[in-house]
């Protein structure tokens, strides 16, 4: 049942957005037509003449989800990455609506209903796979569709492996156990179930359907022997090459006549991409700029009101190339309020936070004046997150590839935040996917992290816990 369970859930999901989505066209039609709030000066068409277009349509749309990998049973993705899918999705169903409206002649379709359609049909869509989401949790909660796995080996590797999976609980992995060598412990909190040498018995007994090894370059003979020992059991095995925890994300596979290789990327973010960015981040900034102007000046009269001092916070930061920069917030702290200390992590629920800082940082509203940074050209909309030269100046000494970060500008937002790593969480950690964004940079990867911002921003808006400890 375990290993049929993705397929039944994928199979479902289909089904249920093409209800959802003919419902949706069906609700914008009544809408549109039939509820009396809306004026239909050429007439009322039948529903039967809509139809047709209802069922071809809600086709459509599921076979763009299909080739965008929404229904692969094998992929398991955050809400957040799954509604932007979904967005995506909806933008070329879209396309696809208007297209086949204007080719087929048979109708005249009300431009009114495809305003209702197109947007009842991505929300329908959302409720849908929010139903299915909160179907799977249940059903993994009773010990369906959870997939058994198995680690082999120990150290970095490994236990970057526990973290990851233990992170995204949405994929479905439980780990039931690790084997291990005398030289390479099992990760903390990981049951040793032996050796390398009885890895065919163990995955007989646990019912193991993947096996992840983690073993240093050192030990590649052992993994052709556990290859071996297992060549007759369904297994799926996924290797982790020690090159990993020296080169991390920087690594690129490729082959020539089916023979793999493992390459060096190159930085994305050059002559061309560099200006698509600037160009962007200059639009998108004074569009935002225009946009909160008015909430900048009611936030700077209640930050005037709440505490003595100014309304503006100035700061030296580090940005591209190791360049120096003064960043710019809405005051959330009382005056001077290092004076004492020096630089330190402000930390959750810090006593220093004025009343309106609190709320100011919760709904990360103290942020909107980076944006002139960004129209500067000091920032970028996204990007690592610039700290101060203190911090810069003892990280770089420790942190292995912490300078790669300031190969590109900083950023109001970025890959490391949206995965909800701030602050004082490991500046390891928070490296690892900064350095991943600088090398894997797209305008869509950056759209992506903005949209994953808002969600985010929302939600913490609302929630009285905040955002967590980061640097003043």
């Amino acid at each position: 049942m375990n290993q049929k369970a993705p397929l039944t859930f994928a199979l479902l999901s289909v089904v249920a957005d093409w209800l959802a989505l003919a419902l949706a066209l069906a609700l914008a039609f009544w809408i549109r037509f039939d509820s009396g709030w809306i004026a239909a000066p050429k007439g009322i068409p039948s529903f039967a003449s809509y139809l047709p277009g209802f069922l071809f349509t809600a086709f459509g749309w599921v076979i763009l989800f299909a080739f965008l990998g929404l229904y692969d049973p094998r992929r398991a993705v955050a809400w957040g990455e799954e509604a932007l899918h979904v967005f995506k999705g909806a933008v070329l169903g879209t396309l696809v609506l208007m297209s086949s409206a204007f080719l087929y002649r048979g109708v005249s379709y009300s431009r009114l209903f495809f305003a209702f359609a197109v947007l009842l049909a991505f929300f329908a869509v959302l409720l849908s796979r929010a139903l299915m989401r909160k179907a799977r949790s249940l059903a993994r909660s009773r010990g369906i569709g959870i997939e058994n796995v198995l680690l082999v080996g120990g150290g970095d590797l490994a236990d970057a492996i526990r973290r990851s999976i233990e992170a995204r609980p949405e994929r479905a992995f439980r780990i039931a156990g690790a084997l291990s060598e005398p030289d390479l412990p099992p990760p903390e909190g990981i049951q040793d179930l032996g050796s390398l040498d009885a890895i065919a018995e163990v995955c007989r007994a646990h019912r193991i359907s993947r096996v992840f090894i983690a073993l240093p370059e050192s030990k590649r003979e052992r993994i052709v022997e556990i290859l071996r020992a297992c060549e007759n059991l369904p297994l799926q095995f996924e290797i982790v090459p020690d090159l990993f925890s020296r080169l991390g994300e920087r690594m690129r596979l490729s082959e020539i006549d089916g023979i793999p290789l493992l390459g060096m990327k190159d930085f994305p973010l050059q002559s061309w991409n560099r200006f698509v960015k600037r160009a962007f981040d200059i639009v998108l900034s004074i569009v935002l700029l225009l946009l909160f102007l008015p909430v900048l000046l009611v936030l700077a009269l209640a930050i005037t009101i709440d505490s003595p001092g100014p309304v503006f916070f100035r700061q030296r930061r580090i940005g591209r190339d190791g360049r120096v920069f003064r960043i710019a917030k809405l005051r959330s702290m009382v005056a001077n309020a290092e004076e004492k200390t020096g630089p330190v992590w402000a930390a959750e629920g810090d006593a220093r936070a004025t009343r309106v800082g609190a709320f100011l940082r919760r709904a990360s509203l103290d942020e909107l004046p980076q944006l002139w940074n960004v129209l500067r050209g000091d920032m970028s909309l996204v990007g690592p997150r610039p700290e101060r030269p203190y911090f810069v100046r003892a990280f770089e000494k420790d942190v292995p590839r912490y300078f790669d970060r300031h190969r590109v500008k900083s950023g109001m937002t970025g890959w490391a935040q949206v995965n909800g790593l701030r602050g004082n969480t490991p500046v390891e950690e928070r490296t690892r996917y900064d350095v991943y964004y600088v090398e894997n940079w797209s305008l869509l990867f950056d759209l992506r992290i903005l949209f994953l911002t808002a969600l985010h921003v929302v939600r913490h808006a609302a929630s009285p816990q905040g955002r967590g400890a980061r640097s003043k």
